[in-house]
């Protein structure tokens, strides 16, 4: 994967009108799935910021309402703060936050408990965050009938990787998906929170990247660490559910075993096209695991 070692010029021009005189310390990743970030370091003072440019329209408008409306009741130093726009460029500038994604993180499970306990209370606030419309609260529950009908369209490219007791699994959950009861509603993160969840060595707990926020039910926050560290280390979960100060109802752990087995078949499908035995592994504990918890 190549790096964008600069934002373009004119993103770059106005970055330094806001900002003054900026060095690049570390370029954007050219993947068409990700926002560009480049880290910048302001030469007068060695302040450091990230300048952002979004996907497209919608993920600017996501991102900043997010900033302005939702951010601020995560409290100091638990997120980025919103410096700049430019929509005619798509563009951000947000202060940059030290720390370890959680997904690198090494930490002893004791210490990664209580790691998962401050993720859990950082999202609790970001769920009770941000005013919504009437549309939006309207639009909300049909982003699970949009992941299941995905699922099932997804499944007919990729049925030739998975065996035929899973393509039942992920056809059966993703039907029981579409039927599930009232899910609580909240304003979401709605990305990886493995890599979007930092650690600082002050042990602080921030959250970033607000591109895919949005109001929906909250469930869809879990499945990423459903589909990663809980699986391996099930006392996460309970831990980060006690921070998060309540635990599922009965509909929500329906929603998310499907939305985890869901998420799990499509991993599964791009591991074994890329060949990679350790994520075809875990992908396959986590709908064996799914197996159990639901009774298909």
């Amino acid at each position: 994967m190549t790096e964008q070692q600069s934002p373009p010029a004119p993103v770059m021009a106005w970055a330094e009108r806001t900002l003054g005189p900026l060095a690049v310390l570390r370029g954007a990743a050219a993947d068409p799935s990700l926002a560009h970030t480049w880290h910048v370091v302001r030469t007068g003072d060695g302040a450091r910021h990230h300048v952002k440019i979004a996907l497209n329209p919608g993920a600017f408008t996501r991102e900043t309402f997010a900033h302005r409306h939702a951010v601020p009741a995560l409290g100091p130093g638990a997120a980025p703060r919103l410096l700049a726009t430019s929509a005619a460029h798509l563009a951000l500038i947000v202060t940059a936050l030290p720390g370890t994604p959680l997904d690198r993180l090494r930490l002893r499970e004791a210490t990664l408990r209580t790691v998962h306990w401050r993720a859990g209370s950082l999202l609790a606030r970001l769920h009770q965050a941000g005013r919504h419309t009437g549309t939006a609260h309207h639009d909300a529950p049909t982003d699970l009938t949009r992941l299941a009908d995905e699922a099932a369209r997804h499944l007919d490219t990729v049925s030739d990787r998975l065996s035929t007791d899973e393509q039942k699994l992920v056809l059966a959950l993703a039907d029981r998906l579409r039927f599930v009861g009232r899910l609580p509603l909240g304003y979401i993160h709605g990305g990886p929170l493995g890599s979007s969840l930092l650690r600082s060595a002050d042990a602080q707990l921030a959250l970033r990247d607000f591109e895919s926020a949005r109001f929906a039910p909250v469930v869809l926050d879990f499945v990423h660490l459903a589909c990663g560290p809980w699986i391996a280390q099930p006392p996460l979960r309970t831990a980060f559910f006690a921070g998060y100060g309540r635990t599922l109802g009965p509909d929500e752990r329906l929603a998310l075993s499907c939305l985890t087995a869901l998420t799990a078949a499509r991993r599964l499908a791009a591991a074994h096209a890329l060949g990679d035995q350790v994520a075809v592994d875990t992908c396959e504990a986590v709908l064996d695991r799914v197996n159990d918890e639901v009774s298909v």
